[in-house]
């Protein structure tokens, strides 16, 4: 089912993915509203199931991670089968986001992990279960990625804000109160400081500090809304290009390209897989051909091909490896 939003909800919605932990009263101000009438729509949309979950972005890179993407296309499987294959990956801590895929692959998911080892053991256990049903697989470990907010919400032509994590090669050591907040707050980002300083036996003083300490290092480099777009009619896309001919200057105006279009909500450079990619969220297929197409246009010189893939169903998306840190 999808819903029609109004022009308020819709405004909500865009300020809360570009600040999760926006205040109410800071939120009334921009929408125009008082703060009961925001709270009131604010839990309609997770009653709606169009909000649902408050993020907490962690640069794992600065606490000594490494993340990796592994696509996988099956073969010789039932719905039944895909489903256990799925359950096995969401059982697995080290793996934080999976997604069901319609494209030249079935299965998306990515690991956040300390080395190789611990990656290698997720895909040995699952070659083992399973390397019946997996035909070809592509694997790459994330270097830079960038969030865009949601401008389509509100018809805006560019988007004029970004979320950017990458990893760093300077590690940062946190304690273990540093891990519990951050424990707490990537659970749900909106928990009041209150809350978190009762839960972790602190004072409400120290939680602030320690936040704010946090963001200054650049371990937590946003707050983001996770929403169902399906239910605002939208569609979610990755598109992947393989580049050639590339400068320094080329590749930066792509990247610009990528932030001025509205439709564009991430973009990724990895290790291993294609030379650039985006996320796009459309409401139909047409609509993201007119993107492609233009952008084939304005880069013609530099594309060699590109790929694309529907994610259609999301069943697991976590931002830090808990258990592997306390």
């Amino acid at each position: 089912m999808t819903y029609k939003l109004d022009l308020k909800d819709k405004r909500i919605l865009y300020e809360l993915d570009r600040n999760a932990r926006i205040s109410y009263s800071q939120l009334a101000k921009k929408v125009m509203l008082n703060q009961n009438s925001v709270i009131y729509r604010i839990e309609q949309l997770k009653k709606k199931e169009i909000i649902k979950e408050f993020r907490t972005i962690v640069n794992v890179g600065k606490l000594g991670y490494i993340t990796s993407n592994l696509f996988v296309n099956l073969q010789n499987t039932t719905p039944e089968k895909e489903k256990e294959i799925i359950d096995f990956l969401k059982e697995q801590e080290v793996v934080n986001w999976i997604v069901s895929v319609e494209g030249n692959y079935n299965i998306g998911f990515s690991m956040i992990t300390k080395n190789v080892l611990e990656i290698d053991y997720v895909w040995k256990h699952l070659m083992h279960n399973y390397i019946n049903y997996i035909d070809k697989r592509r694997f790459t470990i994330m270097n830079k990625t960038v969030y865009f907010s949601k401008a389509y919400l509100m018809d805006d032509k560019i988007n004029d804000f970004e979320i950017m994590t990458y990893s760093d090669p300077e590690e940062v050591k946190l304690d273990d109160l540093d891990l519990k907040i951050l424990d707490i707050l990537a659970n749900n980002c909106r928990t009041k400081i209150i809350d978190i300083a009762k839960s972790i036996k602190v004072t409400p003083k120290t939680v602030i500090s320690r936040i704010k300490n946090l963001e200054e290092k650049q371990v937590i480099v946003g707050y983001k809304t996770s929403m169902n777009i399906e239910k605002l009619g939208y569609h979610y896309y990755k598109v992947s290009f393989m580049l050639h001919n590339l400068t320094h200057e080329k590749i930066i105006a792509f990247i610009r390209y990528s932030k001025n279009n509205p439709n564009i909500t991430f973009y990724l450079r990895d290790i291993g897989g294609e030379d650039f990619e985006i996320e796009v969220q459309v409401k139909s297929i047409e609509e993201l051909k007119e993107i492609i197409d233009d952008i084939r246009i304005k880069f013609s010189d530099i594309i060699r091909e590109y790929s694309m893939m529907l994610f259609y169903r999301e069943h697991k998306h976590y931002h830090f490896p808990i258990k592997n840190n306390t």
